[in-house]
């Protein structure tokens, strides 16, 4: 009875206290063994299943030796340790410290508490910090096996890794990356946020080095970026970016990024201008610049402000400098500043003020006719409404004035418009009935309108304009036969003078109109208010739609001879082109809509949309064919397909992006892209392919080709225009950027 009583206590697991005096800093800890016993030294022995416990960090592994006097944990085997903050550490043939807080032993192997590895021969460490020996480190949990050998997808290697576990860094000395198992950089010290670094700190990034080919001459460029953590919500990243070589001299490009959250919004300037600090004879040392600002903020509940601006000293610096920016394809550059106030006086009233500034950003356009805008001022009261009488007022004002005046543009103008709105809507006989009305009073002052050549006008003028319409729209359910289908037939009447717009006023916000089912009811189907329908029409079609499909088809007819907008949309007779539509929703989406020409008899217009998942992903097809009569004679013919692609996830980890637009009739791809992504737990590539054309002929098709490389926790490395001729002159270089941690597959 007496040996099973002892063999049961020796399985049981024995906890033994060992107190630790006060002046140590440190708590008891606690020993946990299948047996433990004493050495002649009185040295603690515990095996089999061993722990040792402090507070939340623990030591497991099959002999644990405690050496009372010189206060060391021994531990000769393998074992394993975690740290308070969830780091856990295997190694072999080493000691700890009493409190945990100083070792050294060999073989480390870290896993941090984000999955990232460190491994190396040797480890010391002192507190918060770890220094490991020939040490390598890696965030990827996937394994590559080239030949017999196999590794992550990346690493870095150093003859020295220190792990700053309380400032959380990771300084390396001759350091090394090999992405999958190929050296592909060295660096003989480098310093990167530790991957449990969730604070941003000021330093220095990693610096790149690109090579200028320049016809049978070879430069180089080389640029140090740091980063500015200014404060919690203030950031600066600062480039400067220093060329040399190729027999020309010495230039510099500074890069200024910087970044700030605001109470309600935001600021984001990108300051960029080159110099010729050590150019010969050099007297001016600024050479180009651009300054892109983006600035919104809530004001208060009422008020908000949005402030855009886009500036350059030359007029293709931007194209230049930053060839994949959207700015770079515009016509010209804005600079614009909105205040947009809500609830002023009543729930859903709106005041909406713009100043606008244009600079021309290709040489086709004539600066001269661009305008400035200074200021646009809209004011809606909100809507009105009693006894099931709504009615609203909206109140403009605008200054506008250009160098030179054009046929349709004066060089001046302002404008005082009120327009009043009422509607009522009833439901009578099983239809909904709908009668509306708007008053437009407007003042114009017009000084230089070009009326025809060398006749110009200048003047004030008063309108008083009318528009009154009532329509009637009434839905049938037809249940026997196809069950959720409905019918709805609509008439729509509208009356206005039959006064054509004055050629004296200049057109300044109705100039983006177009003749379709969108806004074939609206009483003025101008965009704007220069311009006004002086139509009297009656409009009629239906609207017929299930579950799944609805279809619209609509045509009107003109008593006015000289109706603007009819005349100027293509409606050669009284009787409009028909409009029609076709949308089918499911899973997948298609929708036909066309116009055509009832009296000449053709299609005049017709676009059909595709979008589709698929098995291999998301598929969108736009084929559009439009074209114009005059005399019999087609004038404008236009055959144009848009296709886009993105594919669902290939092999778990890669994706496929193609877009781009097909010119039917010319045979040719006017604008394409294809591009390739992988990204898994700790590393990502993107190449990227982009062909797209200036307007102006002095700019010739680029060819963009970018790859980038993404390591999780570094950084990503990009280099754009590889694909480029002798001729070009374009330079390639490595751009060292930032790039969010969750674009990687997390398993």
């Amino acid at each position: 009875m007496t040996k099973v009583l002892n063999t049961f206590i020796y399985i049981i697991f024995i906890a033994i206290t060992i107190s630790i005096p006060a002046y140590n800093n440190a708590k008891e800890i606690l020993v946990y063994a299948d047996s433990i016993s004493y050495d002649d030294e009185e040295n603690l022995i515990a095996r089999g299943n061993a722990k040792i416990f402090k507070e939340n960090e623990f030591i497991f592994s099959d002999i644990i030796i405690y050496n009372k006097k010189e206060e060391k944990i021994i531990l000769p085997i393998k074992f394993t340790f975690k740290d308070e903050n969830g780091n856990y550490f295997e190694g072999e043939n080493g000691y700890f410290q009493r409190n945990l807080n100083f070792a050294e032993f060999e073989n480390p192997k870290i896993k941090l508490n984000d999955g990232s590895r460190i491994t190396g021969k040797k480890i010391k460490r002192d507190d918060h910090i770890d220094i490991i020996t020939k040490g390598v480190y890696s965030p990827c949990n996937s394994r590559i096996k080239i030949g017999n050998f196999i590794c992550p997808t990346w690493q870095l290697e150093g003859e020295k890794i220190l792990h700053d576990n309380k400032n959380l860094f990771l300084y390396q000395k001759h350091s090394k990356m090999r992405v999958i198992n190929t050296p592909v950089f060295y660096i003989p010290y480098l310093v990167t946020p530790s991957p449990l670094r969730k604070n941003r700190k000021s330093g220095f990034l990693t610096p790149s080095i690109a090579l200028n080919f320049f016809d049978t001459k070879t430069s180089q460029s080389t640029s140090f970026p740091y980063y500015f953590n200014i404060d919690i919500d203030k950031e600066l990243l600062f480039t400067p970016i220093i060329k040399y070589g190729g027999g020309v001299d010495s230039s510099q490009r500074f890069v200024f990024d910087y970044n700030q959250l605001l109470s309600g919004g935001n600021l984001k300037t990108d300051l960029t201008f080159d110099s010729n600090f050590e150019n010969q004879n050099n007297n001016d040392w600024l050479s180009d610049a651009s300054l892109i600002t983006k600035y919104n903020k809530n004001i208060n509940e009422n008020y908000r402000i949005k402030i855009n601006s886009a500036l350059q000293t030359s007029k293709n610096y931007i194209q230049i400098t930053k060839p994949d920016d959207d700015l770079s394809y515009t016509n010209s550059l804005r600079t614009n500043l909105n205040l947009e106030g809500y609830n002023l006086r009543k729930i859903d009233d709106h005041l909406d003020i713009n100043l606008n500034f244009y600079q021309t950003n290709q040489e086709n356009e004539d600066n001269k006719i661009i305008p400035t805008v200074f200021p646009k001022i809209k004011y809606h009261t909100g809507f009105y409404n009693k006894y099931g009488n709504i009615s609203d007022s909206t109140f403009e004002f605008y200054n506008i004035f250009r160098e030179k005046s054009t046929i349709v543009h004066a060089k001046k103008q302002q404008k005082i418009s009120h327009k009043y709105k009422i509607k009522k809507n009833l439901i009578k006989f099983n239809s909904k009935i709908l009668m509306n009305a708007e008053i437009y009073n407007q003042v114009f002052n017009t000084e230089t309108k070009k009326i025809m050549e060398n006749e110009y006008e200048t003047g004030t003028y008063y309108r008083l304009f009318p528009i009154l319409g009532i329509s009637s729209e009434t839905p049938f359910k037809i249940k026997k036969y196809i069950p959720n289908f409905t019918f709805s037939p609509k008439v729509h009447v509208a009356v206005a003078p039959g006064s054509s717009n004055s050629d004296k006023l200049s057109n300044e916000d109705s100039t983006n109109n177009d003749f379709s089912i969108e806004n074939i009811y609206r009483l003025n189907r101008y965009s704007g208010n220069d311009m006004l329908d002086n139509s009297k029409r009656i409009t009629y079609g239906f609207n017929a739609y299930s579950e799944n499909i609805k279809s619209s088809l609509f045509q009107s007819y003109e008593f006015t001879k000289n109706s603007n907008f009819h005349r100027e949309q293509g409606n050669d007779d009284n009787l409009s082109d028909l409009l029609g539509s076709v949308t089918y929703n499911n899973i997948n989406e298609l929708s036909y809509d066309f116009r055509y020409d009832i009296n000449d008899a053709y299609l005049k217009k017709q676009n059909i949309n595709i979008n589709s998942e698929t098995k291999l992903g998301k598929l969108s097809l736009s084929y559009l064919d439009q074209n114009s009569k005059t005399n019999n004679i087609v004038t404008n013919d236009t055959e144009t397909l848009n296709y886009s692609f993105f594919s669902k996830k290939i092999a778990k980890f890669s994706r496929l992006t193609i877009n781009g637009l097909y010119d039917l009739k010319k045979e040719i791809n006017k604008e394409y892209s294809i591009g390739y992504s992988y990204f898994d737990e700790c590393f990502g590539i993107n190449l990227d392919f982009n062909r797209k054309s200036y307007v102006e002929d002095s700019l010739k098709p680029q060819d963009i080709l970018t790859i980038m490389f993404s390591f999780k926790n570094i950084g990503s490395y990009k280099s754009t225009n590889l694909a480029v001729s002798e001729n070009d002159k374009q330079d390639i270089e490595w751009e060292s950027i930032s790039i969010e941690d969750d674009k990687f597959e997390n398993n």
